[in-house]
């Protein structure tokens, strides 16, 4: 959550309370639970539910306290077998609805707030593979990270239908080493390293691979639902806030910095600086905004090209559909004939 002080801008990192519920759950595996810990009376309080964010602090606290009652280093790994929280299905649900592979890890890259506040994922191309890097945001636990490359994990190896070895390797932190075996073995056998940093990388001849799950019908629905969740989430980045902004002025008329720095109470002129301390700018994240909204839009198939055009904010069609080139090297035309292509009559 972006909050402001009379003197400064501070950033506070909050994380969704669901994690809780996942770890006390992960411990009833071991017949243990938080309730014997010194958090159970902020933990199980009214407040707490009632609020459905914690401080990424009490949130590495929960972490450290079952590891601790469990006495076990692999908790965090462990957990996807034990326990799958509701927004990561939802968001699994979703990706599976994709066209491709590729499609599925644009979207879990894009909407992987849901699931947790505490890192981004960032997509790298290399020669053989794209790299999925996890990089955390303020201090986030160790066994946080471990937890999300076991869903990832999880989730990579079940659309990998026809066995073509989409997940080339997972790289686990190196205090992991010690006990790679186990690793391996919680992760079904999958290729291992260690290093410094927690990633997946993908096999790039896979990604182009078409979805036997992916639906035309419900992939815009599901996004919306995505959308609608993503927007209520608090960020710890300046520039997340604003693409949210953005979208919700969608449809509503000109889009300005202006209009968007006024409900965050700081001018035009502070929000511009501060995004660019990013890494980005105002115009490039509006861009981002209608190209996600763009591709939805068209996807959804509910709207006329002109229609969209006009919903994105574009002064006629002919802006819409040079947007769209630079974005896709197509014109919208051209990109819904080719969604028709690979979803053919039988929307599921």
């Amino acid at each position: 959550m972006f909050e402001q002080s009379s003197s400064q801008s501070f950033f506070r990192v909050r994380e969704s309370a669901f994690w809780a519920t996942a770890v006390e759950q992960t411990l009833r595996q071991y017949d243990l639970s938080l309730r014997h810990t010194s958090v159970a009376g902020c933990l199980f309080s009214e407040h707490f539910e009632a609020e459905g964010f914690i401080d990424q602090q009490f949130c590495s606290l929960i972490w450290s306290e079952a590891t601790r009652l469990a006495d076990d280093p692999l908790l965090g790994l462990r957990m996807h077998r034990v326990f799958s929280p509701t927004a990561f299905n939802t968001l699994a649900l979703t990706a599976s609805a994709s066209p491709t592979i590729d499609d599925a890890l644009q979207l879990l890259t894009r909407y992987f707030p849901i699931v947790t506040t505490q890192l981004t994922l960032k997509v790298e191309s290399q020669d053989d593979t794209v790299r999925l890097q996890f990089r955390p945001i303020g201090d986030t636990h160790p066994q946080h990270l471990a937890s999300i490359v076991g869903y990832l994990t999880r989730y990579f190896t079940r659309i990998d239908l026809d066995g073509d070895g989409l997940l080339h390797t997972v790289q686990l932190a190196d205090h992991h080493e010690a006990h790679a075996e186990n690793c391996r073995h919680l992760l079904k056998n999958q290729q291992v390293v260690f290093a410094d940093s927690y990633a997946l990388s993908l096999r790039r001849s896979v990604l182009v691979k078409p979805l036997a799950t992916a639906s035309s019908l419900l992939l815009p629905k599901l996004t919306e639902i995505l959308q609608q969740m993503l927007s209520t989430l608090p960020s710890s980045a300046l520039s997340e806030q604003v693409k949210r902004r953005i979208h919700l002025l969608l449809g509503s008329g000109e889009i300005t910095a202006e209009r968007v720095a006024g409900p965050m109470n700081i001018s035009q002129r502070h929000l511009r600086r501060k995004l660019s301390q990013e890494g980005t700018s105002y115009e490039q994240l509006a861009d981002e905004v209608r190209r996600e909204a763009a591709l939805r839009m068209i996807a959804d198939g509910q709207l006329s090209l002109t229609s969209i055009a006009y919903e994105l904010g574009f002064l006629d069609p002919s802006s819409f559909t040079r947007a769209f080139r630079r974005w896709t090297d197509m014109s919208p035309t051209a990109y819904r004939r080719e969604l028709s292509k690979k979803q053919p009559a039988a929307r599921q």
